[in-house]
C-alpha cells in the first residue's frame, strides 16, 4: 500500500479514530479519577547463609535457591495470614489479606521478595514487615526458647570476658613499662611472674570467647535459615496511572485497535475505491468520475443535474460528454451503451444524466430504455410505459427474402407512427425518451434480433438524432447488453459504483465482452466518496460553483 493510500485510509476513517479515542480517554480518566488510590511496599527476606560464609558450596546455594520456592508457598499459609491480622489488628480476613500479596524470587538468587498492594500508604509497609516477621516466627527452622537462651548467655558471657581481657592489657602494659625503667633485680623478678601470669589470663579468657562463639555460630549457622535482609519502607506516592496519563494511554490503545479493524475491513474488502484502483485492475479507460449523489430514498428525480446545473456533479458529467465525444470517431455514430456488472450500481441514473449533459450541449439526444426486465428509465423522468422499445421491435416484422432469409424492412417502410407514439419528452429540450414498453417473454432474442439492428439505423437516420444512449440490464445477470451492443455497434461504457461493485464481478463483466472480441470503449466510475479522490478541480470548481448558485439565488430574489 503506497503511502497516498494510508493518507486516503486514515482521512476517511478519521472520524472513527477520533470517537473511539475520545470513548477510550473519556472512560479511562473517569475510571482512574473515581479509583481508590493503591500503595506498594516490599520486605526482603534471604533463604540460607552461605552469603555470609566466606567459602560458600554449590550444594549450599542451589539448597537455598531451592528452598526460597518452599518458603514462598508457606508465606500463604493460614496460620502467618491468621497470625499477621492479629499482631497489626487488621479489618481484613486472612483470605482478603491473602489477596493483597505478591511473592517473587529474585532470579539466580535465594531472595524472597513479599510485595504487598493496599490502599493505606504506613499499613502497606507495616503489613510487609509483619508478615515477613511472621514467617521467620512461624518457620520450622526458627530457634527453640532454650536455643535462644543460650546464645543470650553466651553472648553476655563474651561481653564480660572481652572487658576483662581489655582490663589484663591495660595491668599488661602497666608492668612492660615498670619493667623498662631500671629496678632491683627483686623487684624485675616479680615483674616478670607477673607479667607471665596476665598472659596466662589473656590467653584463658581468649579461650572462654572462642568456645562461645563456637556455640553461637552453631547454632546460627544453618543451610536451612531465613532471615530479613531489607525491611519494608513507606512508599512516596500511589501507583495508580494518573487520570491524564490514564486517559492518553486509552485514547492510543482506542486508536490502535480502530486502526487494527480498518486495516482488517480494507483487507477483505474487495470492492473500487478510487480511479487507480479501477485503471490498474481493468487495463480500461477511466471515461469519468461521479462522486457519491444523495440517498437513494430521495428518488431518481432528485438526483438529475437539472436540479443544480452548477453542482459538482453536473461538471463531472460535463467532463464525461467531453471524454465521450473526443474518443468517439466523428465519422462513426455516436451510439453508447450503457451497462454494468451487477444491479443496483448506478447505470440507469448514469445514463439519464449523461444523456440530460449532451441534450444541454444542444445535441439531439434519444434515450432508450433497453431494460425490459427491470426498467427505470420511466420513474427516472416521470413518464408512462405503456409504449416503448419493445412495441417498436414487435411492431417491425422482417421480410421474407427470394433465398428464404429474413430482412428487415427498408426505413422508408417503416409506419411513422409506429415510433412516434414511443417518443416522450421530459420537458428538456433535445432531449427523447423512449422507455421500455410492455415487458416481452424473450428480451433477449429481441434485443440481439434484425429488427433492433434495423431500429439502431432508424433512430439516427428517420428520427434525425445525434447520440442514441441505451441503458441495459447487467451483464453478468442476463447477456442482453452484450447481444444489444453486437446488433447496434455501440459503444460500450461500464459503469463501477465506488465502495459496492467488487473487483471479480467487473473483471468478469470485462470478459463478457472480451471473449467475443468486443472492446469496451472505458469505465465510468460511480458513488465515489470525495475524500477517497484528491481532485483538486472538482473542489474548486465546486467552491466556485457553489458561489455562483447562491449569486444566482440572490439576484432572484431581488
Amino acid at each position: 500500500m503506497e503511502l497516498l493510500e494510508y493518507y486516503r485510509l486514515i482521512r476517511r476513517w478519521l472520524w472513527l479514530m477520533f470517537i473511539a479515542a475520545f470513548i477510550a480517554g473519556s472512560a479511562a480518566y473517569l475510571s482512574a479519577s473515581s479509583a481508590t488510590s493503591v500503595y506498594r511496599a516490599s520486605a526482603t527476606l534471604a533463604i540460607g547463609t552461605y552469603i555470609s560464609s566466606p567459602n560458600p558450596q554449590t550444594g549450599e546455594i542451589r539448597l537455598g535457591q531451592d528452598l526460597a520456592q518452599t518458603y514462598a508457598q508457606l508465606l500463604r499459609t493460614y496460620e502467618v495470614m491468621e497470625a499477621t491480622v492479629n499482631a497489626l489488628d487488621l479489618s481484613l480476613s486472612p483470605s482478603a489479606l491473602r489477596g493483597l500479596i505478591t511473592t517473587r524470587i529474585i532470579p539466580d538468587t535465594s531472595l524472597l521478595v513479599i510485595e504487598i498492594q493496599y490502599t493505606d500508604a504506613i499499613l502497606t509497609a507495616d503489613i510487609a514487615n509483619e508478615l515477613a516477621r511472621q514467617v521467620i516466627l512461624l518457620s520450622p527452622t526458627n530457634l527453640t526458647p532454650q536455643q535462644q537462651a543460650q546464645i543470650d548467655i553466651a553472648l553476655n558471657q563474651i561481653d564480660a570476658l572481652q572487658t576483662e581481657v581489655e582490663q589484663l592489657r591495660t595491668d599488661l602494659q602497666a608492668v612492660d613499662i615498670a619493667l623498662t625503667n631500671g629496678q632491683s633485680s627483686e623487684e624485675t623478678e616479680r615483674l616478670i611472674n607477673q607479667r607471665n601470669i596476665l598472659y596466662e589470663q589473656i590467653n584463658e579468657r581468649a579461650q572462654n570467647i572462642a568456645s562461645f562463639t563456637n556455640t553461637i555460630a552453631s547454632y546460627s549457622q544453618r543451610t536451612n535459615s531465613i532471615e530479613i535482609v531489607e525491611t519494608a519502607r513507606i512508599p512516596n506516592g500511589a501507583i495508580n496511572a494518573s487520570p491524564v496519563r490514564s486517559a492518553i494511554l486509552a485514547a492510543m490503545l482506542g486508536v490502535m485497535i480502530v486502526g487494527g479493524i480498518v486495516l482488517l475491513i480494507e483487507y477483505v474488502n474487495d470492492t473500487f475505491r478510487t480511479a487507480s484502483e479501477v485503471t490498474q485492475v481493468l487495463g480500461l479507460s477511466l471515461l469519468g468520475v461521479i462522486v457519491r449523489l444523495g440517498r437513494k430514498k430521495t428518488g431518481y428525480k432528485a438526483n438529475l443535474i437539472t436540479t443544480d446545473l452548477f453542482s459538482q456533479v453536473s461538471e463531472q458529467y460535463r467532463t464525461l460528454r467531453t471524454n465521450i465525444i473526443f474518443k468517439t470517431p466523428q465519422d462513426a455514430r455516436k451510439t453508447y451503451l450503457i451497462t454494468s456488472a451487477m444491479p443496483s450500481e448506478g447505470k440507469t441514473l448514469t445514463a439519464a444524466n449523461l444523456a440530460i449533459s449532451m441534450a444541454l450541449a444542444e445535441m439531439r439526444v434519444l434515450l432508450v430504455d433497453a431494460d425490459m426486465r427491470k426498467p427505470k428509465i420511466h420513474e427516472v423522468f416521470g413518464l408512462p410505459n405503456t409504449l416503448g422499445l419493445s412495441t417498436l421491435l414487435m411492431d417491425l416484422e422482417p421480410a421474407m427474402s427470394a433465398n428464404g432469409r429474413k430482412e428487415p424492412h427498408e426505413p422508408v417502410l417503416v409506419r411513422e407512427a409506429s415510433w412516434k407514439h414511443c417518443l416522450q419528452t421530459a420537458g428538456i429540450p433535445n432531449l427523447q425518451i423512449i422507455t421500455s414498453g410492455f415487458l416481452p417473454g424473450n428480451p433477449a432474442e429481441l434485443l440481439g434480433s434484425l429488427q433492433m439492428e434495423r431500429w439502431a439505423a432508424v433512430f439516427h437516420e428517420i428520427m434525425d438524432v445525434d447520440v442514441v444512449i441505451f441503458d441495459t440490464p447487467p451483464c453478468l445477470v442476463v447477456s442482453d447488453g452484450v447481444l444489444l451492443a453486437t446488433a447496434t455497434d455501440a459503444s460500450v461504457m461500464l459503469v463501477v459504483e465506488a465502495g459496492r461493485t467488487r473487483r471479480n464481478m467487473a473483471i468478469r463483466a470485462k470478459e463478457r465482452f472480451s471473449t467475443i472480441e468486443y472492446p469496451i470503449m472505458g469505465v465510468i466510475l460511480n458513488g465515489v466518496n470525495p475524500r477517497d479522490e484528491d481532485y483538486y478541480g472538482y473542489q474548486g470548481y465546486y467552491y466556485y460553483s457553489e458561489k455562483v448558485s447562491k449569486d444566482r439565488q440572490s439576484d432572484k430574489a431581488n
